[in-house]
């Protein structure tokens, strides 16, 4: 039987993948982490990690027993809720959604949960990819996402539009040359959101987004637009992320010829019932995007 106690330490260690900062969420010492974690592999009888000086990688035994914890905590959380009862205003409420999208329904999450304190919010903010994969393996009860979902397990609604802007430095032109000259700030989204608006406004000259020099990335929604604000390159997001940037004045959403909006989409798993908090969550959503 696989140690609780350990198990914990283990996927504490692999969302911080700090020995220190794990030691101190768990009031441990870091001696008293590693002696965990050598004890759980002892239970397997193969290493669970490869360590590199104070960072290390999970080795393929590692990943196993990380999907594992994961799918324990999902199974906890759901016999913990059903138990509880489906109570409207108490229990997990379980979002995926772009970065952008995160700040812009966050705070009103944040709200609903004040109003509420038995609800319990965790927001996950990652690409359209990585948002379908979660909503498929559970580890996310609604996801919100920009392309249609071709998945029979999957169930999509639609919410809205969200508008996508060229952004540039304030002082900058927007024309072909003068993005080519600035490169492009990439983001998880960066390659799906550019070329559907180079495509429409940049034809014939826009054939792929290997011609133009990538000038940065960064995974981080809060901060895409610094270096655009810096002068350093331009990028494409949301009208939701420009809105939420606080030095509006520092960078130019370019006039198109012809704008583009995106779909926005609610997907859910097909065949699973969710508990009715989630009613709460989706008139939040419905006043987001019309």
């Amino acid at each position: 039987m696989i140690n609780p106690v350990f198990l914990r330490t283990f996927m504490r260690l692999v969302k911080t993948n700090h020995f220190t900062q794990t030691a101190q969420l768990l009031n441990m010492t870091q001696p008293g982490v590693s002696q965990h974690i050598k004890k759980l592999e002892a239970q397997f009888g193969k290493p669970l990690l490869h360590r590199h000086g104070k960072t290390f990688e999970l080795t393929s035994v590692g990943e196993s027993v990380y999907r594992y914890g994961l799918q324990q905590a999902e199974a906890e959380s759901e016999l913990i809720n059903s138990i509880a009862g489906d109570d409207l205003h108490t229990g997990d409420c379980k979002v995926a959604c772009s970065g952008s999208m995160a700040m812009q329904l966050y705070p009103a999450l944040l709200k609903l949960q004040k109003r509420f304190p038995g609800l319990r919010v965790s927001v996950e903010a990652a690409p359209n990819a990585a948002i379908i994969e979660r909503i498929r393996v559970n580890q996310s009860d609604i996801g919100i996402v920009t392309q249609p979902v071709q998945d029979p397990k999957l169930r999509q609604e639609q919410l809205g539009q969200d508008a996508l802007c060229l952004l540039v430095p304030a002082q900058a032109e927007a024309t072909w040359d003068a993005l080519l000259q600035l490169g492009f700030i990439d983001h998880p989204d960066g390659h799906h959101y550019a070329i559907q608006l180079l495509e429409n406004n940049f034809a014939p000259q826009f054939v792929g987004m290997d011609q133009i020099t990538q000038s940065g990335y960064i995974n981080q929604l809060s901060q895409i637009l610094l270096p655009v604000s810096l002068g350093l390159g331009f990028t494409v997001l949301q009208q939701s992320a420009l809105d939420a940037f606080p030095h509006p004045d520092r960078i130019r959403s370019a006039t198109l010829a012809w704008p583009i909006n995106e779909t926005v989409y609610l997907i859910t798993k097909k065949h699973r019932t969710l508990p009715a908090r989630y009613q709460l969550l989706r008139e939040i959503l419905a006043g987001q995007w019309h």
